[in-house]
């Protein structure tokens, strides 16, 4: 019982920290570990640079898609997939579909669970007419004002968590490690090839899982602050006491993204790192209201909307998603609605095109329930509808 309440009070600790300097404050480095559930999806601000570390699970885009928004994100320079779980990778292909500019798709050159043409990365990357720039150990990326290095995989490995890429963020007067889903192994490797030192900000690796930060990992890390992006509801073992244990015995801060609504924004300034607990903004907008899903057909392979209100609505940035096959349409930028009219959104595979197209097929789920969910561009869930 002892164990559980410093645990618990370690990981509450992070909501008293004093106020982090602003985000833009020169010579710094700023970590949003967006709270995305049991999945990873770190945005990490460096002068004019963002880069999008992992895109969280295809469900948890509208979440994503809010933080991007309430950050004010409009450009990412890069894209980067630690691995390619769907918990990592799953919100891609919606990101690839909206209208933030991406200079850059990166992905490890060490992947095991899937072919390179149905590599997450390359799918997304394509949607765009772009390409993926694989990297491993040693590997160096442009940052603004600081240095990005991939400091692993050093080797293939059947297993997909140790095939993630290890991040080192350079900046601010100290040191981020961005582990993904790496697990024993790649940490055994890494600390054989002398590049486990202690870093200021460590973003623990998967999840705060039993298999993954080695005791002895954890001492040599000895993080100021240490992040864990889990959800504890979905993962009753996230995030494992020993690990708690092993990062509490370096005197870490402790900061868990289940436990902020938006995230946990760290900020490494002067050598000194500090974490917080952000909420979502009380501007936001609320749920838009009249727009329904109104029609789905597995035949047509296609869904219909239409608005009940009395005003045309903006659809830019909605989403329209399917909770079975986790199939996610974003509208592009111009999309609306005008009041009391319909329109349909149909898949590659309908015989006769709607007015907006999927680009996927086989939309909807003939044998089981599927679930179809509009979101609007913040996020919110305005309507569902059942096959």
């Amino acid at each position: 019982m002892l164990k559980l309440i410093l645990s618990l009070t370690l990981i509450l600790s992070v909501a008293l920290c004093a106020v982090p300097v602003s985000a833009g404050a020169e010579g710094s480095l700023r970590l949003l570990a967006v709270n995305v559930g049991k999945a990873d999806a770190l945005l990490l601000f460096s002068g004019e640079d963002t880069y999008l570390i992992d895109t969280g699970t295809a469900e948890s885009w509208p979440m994503l898609q809010r933080a991007l928004k309430v950050q004010g994100v409009t450009r990412l320079i890069g894209v980067i997939l630690t691995h390619t779980h769907k918990d990592h990778a799953g919100g891609a292909w919606a990101l690839a579909q909206s209208d933030i500019e991406i200079d850059h798709w990166y992905a490890s050159a060490y992947y095991s669970e899937v072919k390179e043409k149905k590599h997450p990365a390359v799918l997304a990357a394509a949607l765009r007419g772009q390409e993926v720039e694989w990297l491993r150990g040693g590997d160096e990326l442009p940052l603004d004002g600081a240095r990005l290095t991939a400091l692993g995989p050093l080797e293939y490995t059947d297993v997909e968590n140790c095939n993630s890429l290890v991040l080192l963020a350079e900046g601010g007067g100290g040191t981020m490690l961005l582990t993904g889903d790496m697990e024993f192994p790649e940490e055994q490797a890494l600390m054989d090839a002398g590049l486990i030192e202690h870093f200021t900000v460590l973003k623990v690796g998967n999840h705060g899982n039993p298999d993954a930060t080695l005791d002895s990992f954890a001492a040599l890390v000895a993080p100021d602050v240490a992040v864990i992006s889990t959800d504890s509801t979905v993962d009753t073992n996230t995030p494992n006491k020993r690990v708690l244990k092993a990062l509490m015995a370096t005197g870490s801060q402790v900061a868990v993204t289940q436990n902020a609504a938006q995230g946990v924004e760290v900020i490494l300034q002067g050598g000194s790192a500090s974490a917080v607990l952000l909420p979502w903004p009380d501007t936001l907008p609320a749920a838009e209201s009249g727009v329904l899903l109104r029609e789905l057909s597995i035949e047509d392979d296609s869904i219909t909307l239409y608005n009940s209100g009395s005003k045309a609505v903006d659809l830019s940035g909605w989403t329209i998603f399917s909770t079975k096959g986790k199939e996610t349409f974003v509208f592009p930028e111009g999309a609306s609605i005008a009041p009391g009219a319909a329109l349909s959104v149909t898949g590659l595979s309908a015989e006769v095109q709607g007015d907006y197209q999927w680009p996927d097929k086989k939309l909807w789920n003939k044998k089981e329930e599927d679930i179809a969910q509009l979101y609007d561009s913040w996020g919110w869930l305005v309507s569902e509808l059942s096959n």
